[in-house]
C-alpha cells in the first residue's frame, strides 16, 4: 500500500539508490527528507512503519557483509542488496538514520506550517510570538453575534421577521457560515447584499404589492380561461382549482407583512400552464407572464444575506485574531501560502529547499488549494529538488477535511511522472474481481476518466 511505498522510498534516499538521471544527487539524512501526512495518528505510523524498513534493511545490509549472497525475502531489500556493492559502508549509514529517527522530519501539514513559520519568522513575514489556538470555535461565535447584532438589532419588526425566518439566532447563521470563515476565501456565487436590509425588504414590498394588484384586478376572469382551455385537467381539477385561486386571491387581498409569497402562485405562471398543457390551447394572460417574471426573480433574501456575513464576518475574524496575536491551523497554511508566492521571499524558499531537498507528501488525494500552493511553489521547476505527491483519488471523499478533488486533478496534470501500485494486498482476489465486475458496468464510474481512471 502507499505507507509500504513511502517507506520504501525513504529508504532509497537514505542509500543515494537510483539510476544517474532519477536519484538524488547525495544520500539524505532522515532530518532532510521531509514527510507530510494529514493527522498526528498517521504522523506516528508512518515514522514507526520507517523505523522498522531501516532496521530491517540495516540487519540485512549487516548480514550481507559476511555472505555476499545473504537474501532477506523482502521485495524492497534484496534489489537494493543487490544493487548497492558496498554493504558495510550502507549498513552503517541505516544505522545512524535508526538512531536519529527521533529528529526525522515527518509532521502533519500544519506541524510543518508552524515549524517553517517560526524557524523563518524573519523571512516569512510572521509573528515572532503568536499564541497558536486549536480551537477559535467561541471567537467565531463571538464575530457572528457582534454582526447579528449589528445587522439586525435596530431593523423594523416585519424586516427582523424575514431574517428571522432565515435564522433563528446567531449560532444558526454560524452553522451555515460553516467553514467559510477560515482557510482559502470561498467563490461566493450569490453577490453580498449591497443596499440595507430595510431598502431590500421595501423593494420587495412594492414588487409583491403590484402583482397582487394585477391579479385583483384580473382574477375573476382566470377561473374560466384555465377551464375552457387543454391544460390538464388531472392536475387544475374542478376542485383544485377554485381552491388555489380562492387561497391566491385571500393573500393578494391581506396587507403585505413579509416577503414570503403564497406557494400556490407558481399554479399560475405561464411557463407551468403551458408545461402542464399536452393539446389543445394552453391559458394565456398578462398576469400570468407577470408571475412568471416574478418566479424567475425571487425575493430571496437569506443567500445575499449569507454571503454579506461572510464577507463581513471573515474580515472581523482576521482583525480580532491579529489583534490577540492567535494563529489558528487554517491561519498557519494561509500565512505560510502567502509567505511562499511573494515574490521578496526568494530567501525563505531557498532556506526551505535546502533544509528539505525531497518531500513526500502522503494522503495527497486530500489536499486543499492552499497545501498544493506551497509545495508546488516550493519543488516545481527545481531539478535538484524532488517532490513526491501520493494519495488514492478514490478515496477523496473527505470533503469535511477541506479536501479539493479540483486541485488534486490539477496537481496530477502537472507532475512528471505518474506510477501506480498494480497489487492489491488487503483484499482476496474474489473481492477485487467483484469490485473491478461492478464498476466495469459504468462508463465513467468517477466522472473524470483522463484524471481518475478505473
Amino acid at each position: 500500500g502507499k505507507t509500504f511505498t513511502i517507506a520504501s522510498l525513504y529508504l532509497r534516499l537514505l542509500l543515494g539508490h537510483g539510476e544517474e538521471n532519477s536519484r538524488h544527487s547525495e544520500e539524505l539524512t532522515v532530518d532532510r527528507i521531509l514527510v507530510v501526512t494529514f493527522t498526528e495518528a498517521a504522523t506516528a505510523e508512518l515514522r514507526e512503519r520507517i523505523r522498522a524498513k531501516i532496521h530491517d534493511a540495516r540487519l540485512a545490509f549487516a548480514r550481507a557483509v559476511h555472505n555476499n549472497d545473504y537474501k532477506s525475502g523482502d521485495p524492497v531489500i534484496d534489489p537494493l542488496l543487490a544493487s548497492i556493492g558496498d554493504h558495510k559502508s550502507a549498513a552503517q549509514i541505516l544505522l545512524n538514520a535508526e538512531r536519529s529517527m527521533d529528529e526525522a522530519s515527518i509532521f502533519t501539514i500544519h506541524g510543518f506550517c508552524q515549524r517553517m513559520l517560526t524557524q523563518n519568522a524573519f523571512e516569512s513575514g510572521a509573528q515572532f510570538e503568536s499564541e497558536f489556538v486549536t480551537d477559535q470555535a467561541k471567537l467565531m461565535h463571538q464575530v457572528a453575534a457582534d454582526f447579528w447584532r449589528r445587522s439586525f438589532y435596530h431593523l423594523p419588526k416585519m424586516v427582523a421577521e424575514s431574517v428571522y425566518d432565515c435564522w433563528s439566532s446567531p449560532s444558526a447563521l454560524l452553522g451555515d457560515m460553516g467553514n467559510s470563515l477560515t482557510g482559502v476565501p470561498k467563490h461566493l456565487t450569490v453577490e453580498p447584499l449591497e443596499n440595507s436590509l430595510e431598502e431590500f425588504c421595501q423593494q420587495g414590498i412594492a414588487r409583491i404589492d403590484e402583482l397582487k394588484k394585477q391579479w385583483s384586478e384580473h382574477c375573476a376572469d382566470f377561473e374560466a380561461l384555465i377551464a375552457g382551455s387543454g391544460v390538464d385537467k388531472r392536475s387544475y381539477t374542478k376542485k383544485n382549482l377554485p381552491n388555489w385561486l380562492e387561497q391566491v386571491s385571500s393573500w393578494a387581498n391581506n396587507p403585505t407583512t413579509s416577503l414570503q409569497v403564497h406557494d400556490k402562485l407558481e399554479k399560475f405562471s405561464q411557463e407551468l400552464l403551458i408545461e402542464k398543457t399536452k393539446k389543445g390551447e394552453a391559458p394565456e394572460h398578462v398576469v400570468f407572464k407577470l408571475i412568471d417574471d416574478f418566479l424567475s426573480q425571487p425575493l430571496e433574501i437569506k443567500q445575499p444575506l449569507l454571503s454579506l456575513a461572510i464577507h463581513q464576518c471573515r474580515k472581523t475574524l482576521q482583525q480580532a485574531k491579529e489583534q490577540k496575536n492567535w494563529l489558528s491551523f487554517d491561519d498557519l497554511l494561509t500565512q505560510l501560502s502567502e509567505a511562499t508566492e511573494n515574490k521578496e521571499n526568494a530567501l525563505l524558499l531557498e532556506k526551505i529547499r535546502e533544509q528539505y531537498p525531497v518531500a513526500l507528501i502522503d494522503e495527497f488525494q486530500d489536499t486543499d488549494p492552499l497545501q498544493y500552493s506551497i509545495f508546488s511553489t516550493l519543488y516545481q521547476d527545481q531539478p535538484q529538488c524532488g517532490l513526491f505527491m501520493i494519495g488514492d483519488p478514490k478515496q477523496a471523499i473527505y470533503a469535511f477535511r477541506g479536501a479539493d478533488i479540483f486541485t488534486y486533478i490539477q496537481a496530477r496534470r502537472q507532475v512528471a511522472d505518474h506510477y501506480t501500485l498494480d497489487t492489491n494486498w488487503r483484499s482476496t482476489a474474489d473481492m477485487v474481481s467483484s469490485v473491478n465486475r461492478i464498476f466495469e458496468h459504468g462508463k465513467q464510474p468517477f466522472l473524470y476518466d483522463d484524471d481518475i481512471p478505473f
